[in-house]
């Protein structure tokens, strides 16, 4: 039997184990993707187990809560009008395995009209 001098043994074996964990996580099945964002007067969580997206509005202020989803199945808006509480959740029915992307808003008075108030809350993307 050969001697293998401990300097190619010490370059190696971490080598062998690095290419053995890069092939695992690679061949790995994704995780459900759940991200949830909020901000003083709003909750916006999505759930890629069953595809879900809830809204929450948290705050008595006399704002509606205002998502807009953008990504590859198309643009959707989704609101929760004006109430502390009162939260409701939509199932999305977006492509599989693609990024998205969601933008939160408090708006004060009609989110249609040029004089509405908007504020801006918070963006997020996820993964479905």
């Amino acid at each position: 039997m050969k001697f293998m001098p401990m300097r190619r043994v010490a370059t190696l074996v971490p080598a062998a184990v690095a290419a053995f964990l890069t092939g695992s996580l690679i061949s790995a099945p994704a995780a459900q993707a759940d991200e949830g964002h909020g901000c003083a007067g709003a909750y916006v969580k999505y759930t890629s187990k069953g595809d879900y997206l809830y809204v929450k509005d948290q705050k008595k202020d006399g704002r509606t809560v205002f998502v807009n989803l953008t990504g590859p199945g198309g643009a959707r808006e989704y609101h929760v009008t004006r109430g502390a509480g009162k939260s409701y959740t939509w199932n999305l029915d977006r492509p599989e395995r693609k990024t998205n992307k969601i933008i939160v808003s408090l708006v004060k008075g009609d989110p249609y009209r040029g004089d509405s108030d908007w504020k801006h809350c918070t963006t997020f993307e996820f993964r479905t």
